[in-house]
C-alpha cells in the first residue's frame, strides 16, 4: 500500500518568522551566558535576569505551540479515516505527522529548558549553594 501523508488545511499558522526571532534572541542569551562561564561570575541579578528571560522565551514558544495541540485530534481523525483498514498504519503515521508539526516548536523549548539547566549548574559550581530562584526546603 502506498502511504502518504495527509495535508489537509488545518488552518494552521506559519510561526516561522516568530520562532525565528526566539531563536535569535535564544542565542543572545547563549553568548551572554557564555561570558559569565568564561569569567565564572554571575552576580544573582544576573543570574534572575538570563533565567526570567529565558522563562519568557519558553513561554512565548509554549504559547505559539498551542495551536498545533489544537489539531491533534482533528489530524488523528483524518489518518484513521484515511486507513480505517491499517489502523496500525495510520497511528504511526499520524504520529510521524504529529511529531513533524511539533519539531520546530521542541527544537527551542529544548533549547530553552538546556539554558535554563546551564544557569543553574554554573551558579552552583561558583557560588557551592542553590541558586536564589530555587525554593528552599
Amino acid at each position: 500500500m502506498n502511504k502518504q501523508n495527509i495535508v489537509p488545511d488545518f488552518n494552521m499558522p506559519n510561526h516561522a518568522n516568530e520562532l525565528s526571532k526566539a531563536e535569535d534572541i535564544l542565542e543572545k542569551l547563549k553568548c551572554k551566558f557564555k561570558s559569565y562561564e568564561e569569567t565564572k561570575l554571575i552576580s544573582n541579578k544576573q543570574y534572575l535576569t538570563l533565567y526570567e528571560e529565558t522563562i519568557r522565551i519558553l513561554d512565548y514558544i509554549g504559547q505559539l505551540s498551542l495551536s498545533a495541540f489544537n489539531i491533534e485530534t482533528k489530524i488523528e481523525e483524518q489518518y484513521f479515516k484515511q486507513y480505517k483498514h491499517l489502523p496500525e498504519l495510520a497511528k504511526k503515521l499520524w504520529y510521524e505527522h504529529y511529531e513533524k508539526i511539533h519539531h520546530p516548536y521542541d527544537l527551542l523549548k529544548n533549547r530553552c529548558f538546556k539554558l535554563l539547566d546551564n544557569y543553574d549548574e554554573l551558579y552552583l559550581k561558583i557560588y557551592k549553594n542553590v541558586p536564589p530562584n530555587w525554593s528552599p526546603k
